[in-house]
């Protein structure tokens, strides 16, 4: 059982291929604590969403886990890909949606589709097709929260983003974590999401996690 001051942590785990035993990602420690963010950074093909995978529990087909991954009794993750559309059936309007995953009344779903920016009258006929790509992300951004996790992983949220829109999504993950009391991982190769978000840093490279507590960027 995982002490109640952590909601998931991995001790001495190692990421390999089912096939080969190949090891793709080691990982010496790693808690995430209540209400704690945490921006973890790497090149594209570091290992950066291995990691979360193992920090879900749902690792892709063709690896396996060694080590100790221990989580809270019962504990909820919320999870926003790096595409809104992959959050969503495509054939079902936005609004059932959210409702049938989440559990969540109408005024509930309505109340943080505002917090996103989205007008939950609009859209809530719609379908995935109907949205934009901003607007899926937001739809996906909500589904994340709307469920009360206690921990909300998000896997390049901002990666297609100019700077605005990339400030504009970090200060609704920023609000809604807050307003959720939920702890935040995000994955990017932007340094300046730590910053924004006044994260600590993790860093994956060379099939290896590493802990760095002084980033300085240029705001």
């Amino acid at each position: 059982m995982a002490p109640s001051s952590l909601l998931v942590s991995l001790d001495g785990v190692t990421v390999s291929t089912r096939r080969t035993g190949e090891p793709l990602l080691a990982v010496p420690a790693l808690a995430v604590r209540p209400g704690s963010r945490t921006v973890v950074m790497g090149p594209s093909g570091a290992g950066k969403s291995l990691l979360l995978s193992a920090l879900t529990g749902r690792l892709p087909g063709g690896v396996t886990l060694s080590g100790t991954r221990t989580a809270a009794p019962g504990l909820r993750i919320g999870f926003v890909p790096q595409r809104g559309a992959e959050a969503l059936h495509p054939l079902l309007p936005v609004g059932r949606q959210l409702r049938m995953v989440t559990g969540a009344g109408t005024v509930r779903v309505g109340e943080v589709l505002a917090a996103v920016g989205l007008d939950a009258g609009a859209l809530a006929s719609r379908r995935p097709a109907e949205l934009s790509g901003g607007q899926l992300q937001r739809v996906a951004i909500s589904l994340a929260f709307l469920g009360s996790p206690a921990l909300v992983i998000a896997d390049e949220p901002t990666s297609a983003l100019d700077n605005a829109s990339r400030d504009e999504t970090l200060r609704m993950f920023r609000t809604l974590s807050e307003t959720t009391r939920s702890a935040l991982v995000i994955a990017t190769h932007d340094p300046l999401v730590g910053l924004r978000l006044g994260a600590e840093l993790i860093q994956v490279g060379a099939g290896r996690v590493s802990f760095n507590d002084s980033l300085e960027v240029a705001a």
